[in-house]
């Protein structure tokens, strides 16, 4: 097999228009094309049915082995591939039934991987297609199951039979890197599905010409990893020239004359704009990377200080939110005519424990929980926002882990709740979806089942913080293509339209390079490198850019 892939990719042929001769020929797109099946006595080629050439038939009654459609793999041994099926089927029974068939790999180490399962009627052509990353062991088979066919009473036809392998030194894989200012426009991909962005930092970052270029060509919205949040807002200042503030049960409260401090929130507005795109605001309401001394009474930073009460912490609540989105509909009026930069705020961020159950569902290790001890929080965060906000800026639920059911049924508990609350409003939830490879995208208790869920309690879904950790793992461009490309597939399918009253309305992925990953950090990776994004540390877009666009460009 290497000898016959070095001969084609060294002359450089486009043979794709040929039919006969050599079992592999260079796909158009790249990759190895395999147009023929395993031959045994069961098997012609060339023939003619339904007015239609070159048809692959299969008479079961002759059949010799398992499974009736057989393609040798072991080429490919050990090497980490995708494997693209398309074909058309016809299936003769002599007893009229519907067959139910299936395209498997027999690789039990990467649990049988399946390309596509249809039921085919009796006599009818059908159109099967299906796409699989998988890391092949050694000498594997792609075959129909022949497990609970009669094939004894089958025939089959196949016509316009193709199988294209692409990865690990397999096809074009090793072309010249592209520059991501050079690379399609992911924005142009989405223009018509939803909105779709790249999260960033400040320094070193928003405020260089290469990523603002970058932003500009890709992009509709950014989201600030840091900038917006309330440690960065309060800029680690001590608070001071206290001012009053009246709280909702009508008494004066003191809260900090001196912050919050908005010039680096500013400053990213006035790019954001300049750029002609939008941002989400992340975080108004988070456990961490908020400073102690917002919860204790004379606000002071020691730990063994006394927290406030329910109602002070409810005015201090309020000041903040009140203090940001205020502030924001200023500048928006001054800089942008009074259209919105900021269109979808993260009002609370991460409040749901991952534990969650019936009865203690709330994250407690908290100083939010330390002064409540319920979600009443939670309730007033979407209350202030509400009061405060624009009508048609989006107020979002923001969590991880979102994708375990019992996690996802706190959340839409929660939901429910701000629901029933006249004053509040919630519109979607966010699923920051940082995920894995073995992440299952459909199915049976999937990421798509929450999704779902989230739309059967009546909320939108943004994608808010997408990156995907090859975690243990070696690395595997090929194998990290194929999963953005399944999870932006799904996205795809659940997105909002005029006929759906709930959707995904946005797709943010949470970095720009692998360079520098926050998941680098994480205890459970360490010595392991991850690689969970679109671009490489030089700016060149890496194979799982292409896997987004694809997802884009074979949508329906």
């Amino acid at each position: 097999m290497k000898k016959i892939t070095a001969v084609i990719f060294a002359a450089g042929l486009a043979i794709c228009s040929l039919i006969a001769a050599p079992k592999y020929t260079q796909d158009c797109n790249g990759g190895i094309c395999i147009t023929n099946i395993d031959k045994d006595s069961s098997v012609k080629v060339n023939q003619k049915v339904d007015g239609f050439k070159n048809v692959i038939a299969v008479d079961g009654k002759k059949l010799k082995k398992v499974n009736p459609v057989t393609v040798d793999l072991s080429d490919f041994s050990n090497k980490e591939v995708f494997i693209k099926l398309n074909c058309e089927i016809k299936i003769v029974d002599k007893n009229n039934r519907v067959n139910d068939i299936i395209w498997v790999i027999n690789d039990m180490d990467a649990g049988f991987p399946t390309l596509c399962q249809q039921k085919i009627p009796s006599g009818e052509w059908v159109n099967l297609s299906g796409e699989v990353a998988v890391p092949l062991g050694e000498k594997r088979s792609l075959y129909i199951s022949g497990s609970g066919l009669s094939l004894e009473d089958l025939t089959f036809y196949l016509k316009d039979f193709k199988i294209t392998i692409t990865g690990d030194g397999i096809g074009t894989a090793d072309a010249t890197p592209m520059n991501w200012l050079e690379a399609p426009s992911l924005k142009n991909a989405f223009k018509d599905d939803f909105e779709f962005g790249l999260a960033v930092g400040l320094n070193g970052c928003l405020n260089t010409s290469n990523v603002m270029e970058g932003l500009e060509h890709h992009v509709t919205t950014t989201t600030m990893g840091n900038e917006f949040k309330p440690d960065f807002l309060f800029n680690w200042a001590r608070p001071g020239d206290f001012v009053d503030f009246i709280g909702e049960d009508g008494k004066a409260y003191k809260v900090p004359g001196n912050v919050p401090y908005f010039k680096n929130m500013d400053t990213c507005l006035s790019i954001v704009k300049s750029l002609g795109i939008r941002m989400r605001g992340h975080v108004l309401v988070w456990h961490s990377q908020t400073p102690h001394w917002f919860f204790t009474k004379d606000f002071t930073n020691d730990k063994n200080a006394p927290l406030v009460s329910p109602a002070e912490m409810n005015a201090r609540q309020e000041w903040y939110i009140k203090s940001v989105l205020e502030h924001v509909a200023e500048w928006e009026a001054k800089n942008n005519r009074g259209n919105h930069i900021v269109y979808a705020w993260d009002v609370v961020n991460e409040a749901v424990s991952d534990g969650a159950g019936s009865q203690k569902w709330l994250r407690e290790d908290s100083d939010w929980f330390r002064v409540y001890g319920n979600d009443d929080f939670i309730v007033n965060a979407f209350r202030y926002a509400n009061k405060y906000a624009p009508k048609d800026v989006v107020l979002v639920y923001n969590d991880y882990g979102c994708a375990s059911p019992q996690k996802c049924k706190a959340i839409c508990n929660l939901v429910d709740h701000l629901k029933s609350v006249p004053d509040a409003r919630i519109d979607a939830v966010g699923m920051q979806s940082h995920v894995g490879m073995d992440t299952p995208v459909t199915g049976y208790n999937s990421f798509e089942t929450s999704v779902h869920a989230f739309f059967d309690h009546d909320v939108d879904v943004q994608i808010t913080e997408l990156d995907i950790a090859n975690g243990q793992k070696k690395y595997s461009p090929i194998m990290l293509k194929a999963k953005y490309k399944e999870f932006f597939k799904m996205f795809l399918a659940n997105k909002k339209t005029e006929d759906k009253k709930h959707g995904i309305t946005g797709v943010t992925i949470w970095g720009l390079t692998d360079e520098g990953s926050w998941l680098d950090d994480l205890e459970m990776y360490k010595g392991h490198k991850q690689y969970p994004l679109l671009f490489n540390a030089d700016w060149t877009v890496k194979p799982a850019f292409f896997g987004v666009l694809e997802a884009a460009d074979e949508q329906q």
